[in-house]
């Protein structure tokens, strides 16, 4: 039996972490080595003299900063020690001040820089990098820092509006008072406890519009606050919080192991060591409080999220967003989200994951396995209007209440394990996104049902959605929901997850379609999609892999082309009479 269980585990954990079923914590610093190592000499030393010139206008240098000066003090990245001490020199010098000096030209990001350089700071002193002339010298400029000439983000307590900036800051200056460095615990305490009141009944943060990302990274924040001695009266609410949205946390996670998608920021390769971290936070916790099963369950999801992002970084060159476009389009990215910022904030969370992992948590076992890999449904409060499935390798993600600057209401996600995650589909289209592409959309656009009415095609871009069943069990996930629209017949569009795939069921009008957003381009490849004689199988052949959509209808290609942050589309439509169905599969060849 004991032969059994090892070989069950082993195979579960197949993958790019050889050394141990965990990620080793050198695994993290892997990371944080590739972020660096994406930036080319030139960029680097362009950088560099940009700020020293102009000063600091974003949280992406002094990142930069502090990745590189932990990687040397790890022993890697050696020759780039000289270069560290120029850039912490800068850090150190410009971040007491640059707010005061730069107002009303930046963004400038001190709220979430200092705590990069603190923690910096406190891996080097510890490997004796430097003289300690040098580190006490930049350790007096940061202790220099006052909070409200520094931090940008200061709203008043009560306020109407979620910041997650002010949890960064605080964050920041929590990081102060643990090193010694200052630290104004009050000012700590004023903003992590008044953001509490933006938690909602499953414990996630809501920031406004309520994006997937900034619940998560908000919440690696105020676990780093405690990691670093957090204690205000605050505490012991914000503990319970952590603790609600444990199981939460888990259960968000896809087959191929990615933060859902929806909202700003998402589709970074950020996205999965911020969920790293905080994996590795959530399992050291509860190896503390002695529920080792937990713990083993965090550590498997910290080391899935790691693993997802070897499709991304096993390439000869690396991009922060998830496709394969020229640096210099900005494809796919917020204006916000430049390459600058976005790729070493990559590595700044690997950091904290090294940081958080306790590599004591005991190997996990095929009833870990199992538990992880149970069918199960998440349907998030109204508030992130998402519902997601996870069964036999598969997910499934909707939502029911799309932020129509990023997203689509309907079916936005379909992913297995191991395959391309964006073959199939990993996020919706929005018809005017706030993010950079090269295509117009012409429409909203997801996996959408549809009907015909008085000779015209009418689909759902923006219905109400009334769930009349969620359930898992028995290797499956089931969502059926109630479609309505303003112009077309109810419908009733019912949804299973399985080990088979995914498989589609529409009814409510005698002339139905499926809207089926194919794979073609990642702006470097071109897929593969074919159809075959009768128009019943639609295949999309991809990176070793095939996405293969059948109906009981017929495929129709609109000729239209869509884009989202992963790459261009082609829009098919399955169309036929009552019950229509479509069913997809993914698998290698």
């Amino acid at each position: 039996m004991k032969r059994l269980e090892s070989f069950v585990v082993a195979a579960a954990l197949a993958g790019s972490c050889v050394a141990g079923s965990y990620c080793p914590k050198e695994r993290y610093l892997d990371l944080m080595e590739k972020a660096v190592g994406a930036y080319t000499p030139e960029q680097m030393a362009k950088y560099v003299d940009e700020t020293e010139r102009d000063w600091i206008k974003e949280h992406g240098f002094p990142r930069l900063t502090s990745n590189i000066g932990i990687l040397v003090a790890h022993g890697r990245l050696k020759d780039k020690k000289a270069l560290f001490e120029r850039m912490m020199d800068i850090c150190c010098r410009q971040i007491p001040t640059v707010r005061i000096r730069n107002k009303g030209k930046g963004e400038i990001g001190n709220d979430f820089a200092v705590k990069e350089i603190v923690l910096c700071l406190d891996e080097v002193a510890r490997a004796g990098l430097c003289p300690k002339e040098k580190i006490d010298s930049w350790r007096a400029e940061i202790a220099s820092i006052v909070p409200d000439d520094t931090y940008s983000c200061r709203p008043k307590p009560g306020s109407a509006k979620a910041r997650n900036w002010c949890v960064f800051g605080s964050a920041s200056e929590q990081s102060r008072a643990w090193a010694g460095l200052g630290g104004d615990l009050e000012y700590v305490e004023r903003y992590l406890g008044d953001q509490l009141r933006f938690f909602d009944p499953n414990a996630m943060y809501k920031d406004p519009n309520q994006p997937i990302v900034y619940d998560m990274v908000t919440r690696l924040q105020y676990a780093l606050a405690l990691s670093l001695g957090f204690n205000g009266p605050s505490r012991s609410k914000l503990e319970d919080l952590m603790v609600k949205s444990a199981d939460v946390t888990l259960t968000m996670q896809s087959a191929t192991g990615e933060i859902p998608y929806g909202g700003r920021s998402n589709q970074f390769l950020h996205n999965e060591t911020f969920y790293a971290a905080l994996c590795e936070w959530y399992a050291a916790f509860f190896h503390r409080r002695g529920d080792v099963e937990r713990a083993r369950r965090f550590r498997l999801a910290a080391r899935r999220s790691a693993d997802s992002l070897s499709y991304w970084l096993d390439r000869p060159s690396v991009r922060h967003v998830k496709n394969r476009y020229p640096l210099s389009t900005r494809y796919g990215c917020e204006g916000y989200g430049h390459f600058n910022k976005y790729m070493v904030t990559m590595g700044s969370w690997a950091y904290l994951a090294f940081r958080f992992a306790d590599e004591s948590v005991p190997e996990p076992t095929a009833a870990t396995i199992a538990a992880a890999d149970a069918a199960s449904v998440f349907e998030m409060s109204p508030a992130f209007h998402r519902t997601l499935l996870n069964a036999g390798g598969y997910t499934a993600e909707f939502d029911v209440d799309a932020d129509a600057h990023y997203d689509t209401s309907g079916l936005g996600r379909i992913q297995k394990r191991g395959a391309p995650p964006m073959i199939c589909l990993s996020m919706p289209f929005a018809a005017k996104p706030h993010y950079a592409l090269d295509v117009t959309n012409q429409t909203p656009l997801a996996m959408l049902p549809g009907c015909r009415v008085g000779g015209e095609w009418r689909y759902a871009y923006a219905p109400k959605y009334r769930r009349e069943m969620l359930e898992a069990g028995d290797g499956r996930a089931r969502v059926v929901y109630g479609v309505e629209t303003d112009d077309s017949p109810a419908l009733r569009w019912e949804t299973q997850v399985s080990s088979l795939g995914v498989s589609m069921s529409l009814s409510g009008a005698d002339e139905l379609a499926f809207t089926i957003p194919a794979f073609a381009f990642d702006g470097e490849r071109e897929a593969k999609i074919e159809l075959d004689g009768a128009a019943k199988t639609l295949s999309v052949s991809f990176d070793g892999w095939t996405c293969r959509y059948t109906t009981t209808g017929s495929f129709v290609d609109t000729g239209l082309v869509y884009g989202n942050k992963n790459g261009h589309y082609r829009r098919f439509e399955a169309r036929g009479s009552a019950p229509l169905s479509v069913d997809v599969s993914m698998f290698a060849f």
